[in-house]
Formats: C-alpha cells, structure tokens, sequence
C-alpha cells in the first residue's frame, strides 16, 4: 500500500465538493482574528485530552462509520489517537507516524516526511503549520452545528501539494475551542472529527507520545 493509500485509510480524509453540501455564510466574529485565537491557542498550550466521534463518510448517501475514543495531544507535533473498538492506535512522536492496526496484529510506520499537515491536517491541532498563511478562509456551514452560537470556518487550501481539499474547523468562539475538525478530500469520502470534555494542560506523560512495535507485529514501511 502506497503513502497516499495508507494515509486515505489512516485519518480517512477526504471529500469531494459534490460531499461537501457547505455553503458560505456571514459570520459576526472577524474569522481572521477568530483563527488566529485557535492557533495561539494551540501553540501556547502543552498537551490537551478530549474525547472523539470520527464519522467517515464514504460516500454520498453512504451510512457513516463511527467510532469513538481518546484524542491526546502535547505540542509542538505530538499526537495520540486511541481507539474504542476495534483497540487501534495513531501515534505522532514529532519524527514518525506509527498506525497499530490491532486486530490484523499490524503496525504501519510512516517516514518523517509524512510528518507534515498538508498531508495529515490533523496534525494542525498539534501546534504544527500556519492556518492563515496555509490556507484562504471564509465562512462555511457543513451539517449541524455542535453547539449553538458556534461558528464553521472553511480553510481552502493555498497550496496544491495537499491531500485534501478542503478543511472545516468548527470554533466556540469565546474560548477558541475546536470542537470539530472535517477533511474533504481527494478520492470523495470526508472524515468528521468531533470533540467532546476538552481539557488542556492537563500533564500528559512523555510516554503516551511513543511507540514501541510489538514483537509479533507485522511491520510495513511506508515513504522514503
């Protein structure tokens, strides 16, 4: 399986514009000055814990799959997704992305170069990249919102090295909260992320941010 492939069925990414069904919409707050507040918010922070709903919609008319754990992140680069069921688990440690697989008893380890937020938008929560100069912005709605008075931003990318589309960020605009994170994509499937019970600097260990293969694992390569 190739890095695009792997990385499509990682975070899922990815939606058309015929999936996306988002409209623009005047929004009250200046966006800017409200994604400038997110990105400060997530590079000054040292690590933040919530829970997750990913919904991965494959496409149009398609029934959702949802799945459900913990989301863990220590900036700058540094990201944990833990899955309910089936148990598997995503780990950033800032130098490689390391994908378990735990029924198949397989880990997919992806090279430094995947380390990059144009490939894995994720990886903006994690303090990484620059939502203003990497993207062109404007008011979006996508679906319904998770909380009244909350406000939908559509981040187009500038840049045509990507492997998404576009992005939603879903904000509680008085305390910059992502609450929602949705990658459109390339092969016409989106990826849904939505936060719940988020804490920041709550001490989160050095060890939850890495990875050792276990030995019965089978291990396959991905990148340069």
């Amino acid at each position: 399986m190739g890095v695009a492939a792997a990385l499509a069925v990682l975070s899922a990414g990815l939606v058309g514009a015929q999936l996306a069904g988002s409209s623009t919409v005047p929004q009250e707050l200046p966006l800017e000055r409200l994604l400038q507040r997110v990105q400060e918010r997530h590079r000054t922070m040292k690590d933040l814990r919530a829970r997750f709903r990913q919904r991965q919609i494959q496409r149009v008319g398609a029934v959702p799959i949802v799945r459900e754990g913990w989301w863990l992140v220590r900036t700058p680069g540094r990201l944990r997704i833990e899955y309910d069921d089936p148990p598997n688990v995503f780990v950033a440690d800032g130098e490689r992305m390391y994908w378990y697989l735990a029924e198949d008893h397989q880990v997919q380890v992806f090279s430094p170069d995947s380390m990059d937020p144009a490939h894995v938008p994720t990886l903006y929560l994690s303090g990484q990249g620059d939502l203003l100069q990497d993207f062109d912005i404007s008011g979006t709605r996508w679906e319904t919102l998770l909380g009244p008075g909350n406000i939908q931003i559509r981040l187009q990318p500038r840049s045509l090295d990507t492997r998404f589309t576009h992005l939603v960020l879903e904000v509680e605009p008085d305390t910059a909260t992502v609450v929602r994170l949705v990658w459109f994509g390339l092969l016409g499937e989106a990826n849904d992320y939505q936060f719940f019970d988020v804490e920041t600097d709550v001490g989160l260990a050095d060890e939850l941010f890495q990875f050792t293969i276990p030995s019965d694992a089978e291990v396959e390569y991905l990148g340069g």
